[in-house]
């Protein structure tokens, strides 16, 4: 693509969001309270306090197995400026996120074809305006999404790690919140930041805690620390957790650009993923085990 169109398509991008904050402050709604998901369709958003933790490949295989329960499934990269979905799934269609903020393009030309029959939006990586885009291009990306995602059972969301107003945005639109992190104390320290923000801004919502790389003590040990603290400082209880065990086959899969769970479906990680899966997909109430 060349300079000029990038420059055409970020002036077309200005003037939409600012004729899109216009309309928005007439209705005085905030751009992404409209943007609900349809009765049929659920929206799992997995994200995390801080990078590193595992998010993206338990995101992407999520959605596999789901996609096998059966379901029709939406993967969608939210990582916004630093996706790496399309990476690991080995996929490269020209087109992400950034696409739906031109007026004429919607998320079923975005959509490229994953495994076993699921649809994959890109977030696009190293575009530094799509990581900066603000709330009312994040609107008109949402906006978009919720129309497209009728068609699906499932619409798993990999945000950006953090605690940011770009993944805000796509939590309020999730139905439930994964929130990844590992045993390390700064893993646990940022998912409890993650979590606070959770609780001001969702708080209705429940979150499944997702302990990766850890047994079941090991998780049930950092899911009692960030308890701890959430019953301490915001009056909440984390009941519901899932450990997902250390497994060099993830890792394998990863340097294979392939998913954990078709590579290696009888790997103790293949196996602990299955279990959250199954709960996930029966919307079983409360999913999980019990802190």
């Amino acid at each position: 693509m060349g300079g000029n169109t990038l420059k055409d398509q970020a002036t077309k991008l200005r003037l939409l969001v600012s004729e899109s904050e216009k309309r928005n402050q007439k209705k005085g709604v905030y751009p992404v309270s409209v943007t609900l998901s349809p009765k049929n369709t659920r929206v799992i958003a997995v994200t995390s306090g801080k990078g590193g933790v595992g998010k993206t490949t338990l995101a992407v295989n999520l959605a596999l197995l789901l996609s096998r329960m059966p379901a029709k499934v939406l993967l969608v990269d939210a990582d916004l400026g630093l996706a790496n979905v399309d990476v690991m799934l080995d996929i490269d269609n020209g087109r992400h996120l950034g696409h739906l903020l031109m007026t004429n393009c919607t998320a079923e030309e975005v959509a490229a074809d994953g495994p076993n029959g699921i649809k994959v939006i890109s977030g696009g990586s190293g575009l530094r305006d799509l990581a900066d885009a603000g709330s009312e291009g994040r609107a008109i990306i949402l906006e978009k999404l919720a129309a497209y995602c009728a068609n699906f059972d499932y619409v798993v969301v990999d945000t950006s790690p953090g605690i940011g107003e770009d993944v805000v945005d796509f939590l309020q639109w999730a139905d439930d919140l994964l929130l990844v992190t590992t045993t390390e104390p700064t893993s646990i320290t940022d998912a409890y930041a993650a979590l606070k923000v959770a609780s001001t801004e969702m708080p209705g919502k429940d979150v499944v805690v997702v302990v990766n790389s850890a047994d079941t003590v090991q998780a049930s040990q950092a899911v009692t620390v960030i308890n701890n603290v959430a019953n301490k400082f915001l009056g909440r209880h984390c009941n519901c957790w899932y450990p997902i065990e250390h497994d060099a086959l993830v890792g394998r899969a990863i340097r294979e650009r392939k998913p954990f769970v078709d590579t290696y479906p009888k790997s103790r990680a293949a196996e602990c993923l299955e279990r959250l899966a199954s709960e996930l997909y029966f919307r079983r109430s409360p999913v999980g085990a019990t802190a």
